[in-house]
C-alpha cells in the first residue's frame, strides 16, 4: 500500500529512476514471505553471497525492486516492517545488488574483518560523509535518495541528491577503513557486551527502543560514567543499569548521580550502595 514508500516516489516523473528497498528477510514470518515478496515484485537479490552460510543467504539482507505501479494495490505491510532502507536509483537491480553487497563488510587498517550491516540508519549516515574515501564514488554511485522509515511511519531522508556524478566501475572494491572510522563503524566492545548483558537479564530497559537508539542510550551512559569517576567493569555495568531502569535519556538522574559520587568518593563497589531490590549478579 502506497503508506508504506516515500512521498516523493509517487509524485517522480522520471521514468529511469527504479526504486528499491534493502529488506531482512528473517523479520518476515516465513509463512507470509513468499507471499509477501510476490505481492511487490518478482525481481529480488541476496546482498550476501555466502555459500557456507546459507542461514544469511535466505534470511539476511535482500535488494527488492518496488514496483511502485502496483503498490496501489498491493499491501506490503511485512515487508515494510523488515525493510531497513529505501533507495531511488538509476541503477538496474542486479547491477546495484553488486555495488552494495561489498559494504557488507568492514575490513580494519590490520585486515580484521567484521559483518556490518552499512544500511542501518546509524552507519549508513557516517559513510555517506566519507567523501574523502577511496570507495565513497562506488558505494554510492547512481543513488539519488536513502530513506529510513520511522516508527510513526513516517519517513526521514538521509540524502536526497545524488552524493556523487561519478560512476562506480567495479564490484570487487572494498570498504577499507582507518581506526578512528573502523571504531565509528564497528562500535565499541564495551557497549556491545553491555547492551548483549542487559538485554538478556533486564531487557525491559530496552522496551521500545530501536537499535541505533538503543546504542546511543547506553553510550551516553557510559559518557556520563566518565564523567563522575566510575571506572571498574562492574560499576559501570551497574551505572547503565541504574540509569536506563530510569529511563534517563540525555541527564544524569539526581538520585544515581549521588549514589554515584558516594561511591567513588567512599571507594566502595556502587552495588553495595544500593538500598533497593537490586542485588550483586542480578543485573
Amino acid at each position: 500500500m502506497i503508506e508504506y514508500v516515500p512521498r516523493e516516489w509517487l509524485d517522480s516523473a522520471d521514468e529511469k529512476l527504479n526504486f528499491f528497498v534493502i529488506a531482512e528477510l528473517a523479520f518476515i514470518d516465513p509463512a507470509e514471505r513468499a507471499v509477501a515478496l510476490d505481492q511487490v515484485s518478482g525481481r529480488m537479490w541476496p546482498l550476501v553471497y555466502d555459500d557456507s552460510q546459507l542461514h544469511l543467504v535466505s534470511e539476511g539482507p535482500w535488494l527488492i525492486q518496488l514496483d511502485v505501479k502496483r503498490l496501489e494495490q498491493a499491501s506490503i505491510s511485512s515487508l515494510a516492517g523488515a525493510s531497513q532502507a529505501w533507495i531511488a536509483a538509476y541503477s538496474e537491480g542486479e547491477h546495484l545488488s553488486r555495488q552494495l553487497a561489498p559494504a557488507l563488510c568492514c575490513i580494519s587498517p590490520e585486515q580484521e574483518v567484521r559483518l556490518l550491516r552499512f544500511y542501518c540508519p546509524e552507519i549508513i549516515k557516517i559513510l555517506k560523509d566519507q567523501v574523502e574515501r577511496s570507495w565513497f564514488d562506488e558505494l554510492f554511485a547512481d543513488l539519488v535518495s536513502w530513506n529510513y522509515r520511522l516508527e510513526n511511519g513516517k519517513f526521514h531522508m538521509i540524502f536526497e541528491s545524488r552524493l556523487t556524478t561519478k560512476s562506480g566501475n567495479s564490484d570487487e572494491w572494498i570498504l577499507d577503513v582507518d581506526e578512528d572510522l573502523w571504531r565509528e563503524l564497528v562500535g565499541n566492545p564495551e557497549i556491545d557486551v553491555l547492551i548483549s548483558s542487559l538485554a538478556k537479564e533486564t531487557p525491559e530497559v530496552f522496551c521500545g527502543l530501536s537499535g541505533g537508539v538503543k546504542r546511543q542510550r547506553v553510550q551516553d551512559c557510559l559518557n556520563r560514567a566518565d564523567e563522575l569517576g566510575i571506572v571498574t567493569v562492574d560499576d559501570r555495568r551497574v551505572y547503565v543499569y541504574l540509569e536506563m531502569a530510569a529511563g534517563n535519556e540525555e541527564t544524569a538522574s539526581a538520585e544515581v548521580k549521588e549514589l554515584a559520587e558516594r561511591a567513588v568518593s567512599m571507594q566502595k563497589p556502587l552495588v553495595e550502595l544500593l538500598d533497593g531490590p537490586v542485588e550483586q549478579g542480578s543485573i
